[in-house]
């Protein structure tokens, strides 16, 4: 059923949400993304323009379609002429191409527009790829994932584990990616390494401290992911695929933080 989304009814509603992310997306282009990237050799003759791609991805965060596949025929069918969308394969390297562009943005909108946090949390959140029964069975990624242990929902899951940090003001500042199994505390380096704040909580699976009542702040920015963006159910291929879908994730989350702010 991934090309349930056939019905032409809502085209121009549809045609009009696109637009308002394209009307958005453009200026930010401008601004965070290098000019040599921009105004690279014959990207006058791309069939679908980067800011179009970049709103193509928003978009897609915000309608819930979690698969590229059903994303496709989705916009096949509502969106697009067949004649004017790429074929399938060629859009998923288009999409996964465009993973730059959307960390580049959000960068961009982190330094420009956020001041520095007076704190910052780490900690980590399970990436499962499929469901628990299916741990010891499932070749996805193999050369990524592995089996690791969920402490809240105290059940083992194969995945992946992402160690995000995030600041006082709600913005995911830099996060990293790992086997399930790794230990979390081999994760901090890695995360100090990309953005380091004056004061750092974490739990005791870091650092061995007792927290204050601060740290519980992560834990609903997680829940924003997961409700928001179902994060923890990212089915993908690649591991350039996963990391595309969570920086479509990460950007559409930065938008809406930095304009609820």
């Amino acid at each position: 059923m991934l090309n349930q989304s056939h019905c032409k009814l809502n085209t121009l509603k549809f045609q009009s949400h696109l637009l308002n992310w394209y009307k958005f997306i453009q200026p930010l282009y401008q601004k965070y993304v290098p000019s040599s990237i921009r105004h690279r050799r014959n990207i006058q003759h791309c069939k679908l323009d980067d800011v179009l791609v970049i709103s193509l991805l928003c978009w897609q965060v915000e309608l819930k379609i979690t698969t590229q596949l059903r994303f496709y025929y989705f916009l096949q069918n509502n969106i697009f002429p067949k004649s004017s969308l790429p074929e399938r394969s060629r859009f998923n390297r288009i999409c996964n191409n465009a993973f730059c562009f959307l960390q580049w943005i959000r960068i961009g909108i982190l330094r420009q527009h956020s001041n520095n946090p007076k704190y910052t949390i780490i900690d980590s959140l399970p990436l499962p790829l499929c469901q628990p029964i299916r741990n010891k069975r499932c070749k996805v990624l193999t050369d990524y994932a592995d089996i690791g242990y969920n402490a809240t929902k105290k059940q083992y899951y194969y995945g992946l584990k992402g160690s995000f940090e995030v600041g006082s003001d709600g913005h995911i500042w830099v996060y990293t990616l790992s086997k399930a199994s790794k230990h979390d505390i081999k994760m901090v380096e890695d995360l100090l390494r990309q953005y380091r704040c004056q004061y750092i909580l974490a739990d005791q699976g870091y650092l061995s401290n007792e927290l204050k009542k601060k740290r519980k702040y992560i834990e609903t920015v997680f829940s924003k992911l997961v409700n928001l963006f179902d994060i923890e159910r990212i089915r993908v291929q690649s591991i350039l695929g996963f990391r595309l879908r969570l920086e479509q994730c990460l950007l559409v989350y930065t938008i809406k933080n930095e304009l609820a702010q």
